[in-house]
């Protein structure tokens, strides 16, 4: 819902918000006199959000006691602004069915036909109306087989066929620059949801361990000592 508040003027959403608040609390009102909350189920509703208020307020208390202001800097100084620059690449590609496409368009390049309009009337990709190009990236934006292809080139150079999952490039590589960094106020908070992230594991490894676990009534649970990882860990 925030998204779409903040779309609104202060005044309309402020009602807004006062409207459902008003209607919330009427509607539980009429709950309550209906005994509504003598129900088991309302009963277990009740216990769960009240255990995860306090395991939500609990938990960015003990973030904030373990990722300080100096470990955030500390990250900052030592990982962007003493790191070498990355570098990012400007290029432009033609994007074909086969290798043997890609080798015929090649051909009629080192002909002399310019690589833009080889693009734009060959290239089955969007960016073949604009002459293949495709802006200004960084290596691990694009497939690993194309950002390992542009970042061995040098400015001027034209690839072979490269192969990748979307079918048969042609790349020509105009220029490298590096990115500019992250001044640390635009930094801090991705840097410490990181940190919060890498502490946050640390420690609930922790509780587990000091915690008597014991799951009752179903065949195939995590084990005690955590839980699949569903998404990679960044």
């Amino acid at each position: 819902m925030s998204a779409a508040l903040a779309q609104l003027e202060p005044n309309v959403r402020f009602q807004y918000l006062l409207g459902l608040l008003i209607d919330r609390r009427i509607v539980a009102l009429a709950a309550e006199e209906k005994k509504v909350g003598d129900d088991p189920a309302v009963k277990r509703r009740q216990e769960y959000f009240n255990e995860k208020a306090l395991r939500d307020f609990y938990w960015v208390q003990l973030m904030q006691d373990r990722v300080s202001d100096e470990a955030v800097r500390a990250w900052y100084d030592k990982n962007i602004a003493s790191a070498p620059p990355e570098q990012e690449a400007h290029a432009r590609h033609i994007l074909v069915d086969t290798e043997a496409k890609a080798k015929a368009i090649a051909a009629e390049i080192a002909a002399g036909k310019s690589f833009e309009d080889a693009a734009n009337e060959h290239s089955r990709d969007g960016s073949g109306q604009d002459g293949g190009d495709l802006g200004w990236f960084a290596k691990d934006d694009m497939v690993e087989a194309f950002g390992n292809a542009v970042f061995s080139m040098k400015p001027g150079d034209i690839s072979g066929p490269v192969q990748t999952q979307f079918g048969w490039h042609l790349i020509q590589l105009v220029a490298f620059r590096e990115m500019p960094k992250p001044a640390f106020e635009e930094a801090k908070e991705e840097i410490f949801r990181k940190l919060a992230r890498e502490e946050g594991q640390k420690l609930i490894e922790s509780l587990r361990k000091e915690a008597k676990i014991e799951i009752i009534g179903v065949g195939e649970a995590a084990p005690s000592g955590g839980r699949p990882q569903i998404v990679p860990q960044q």
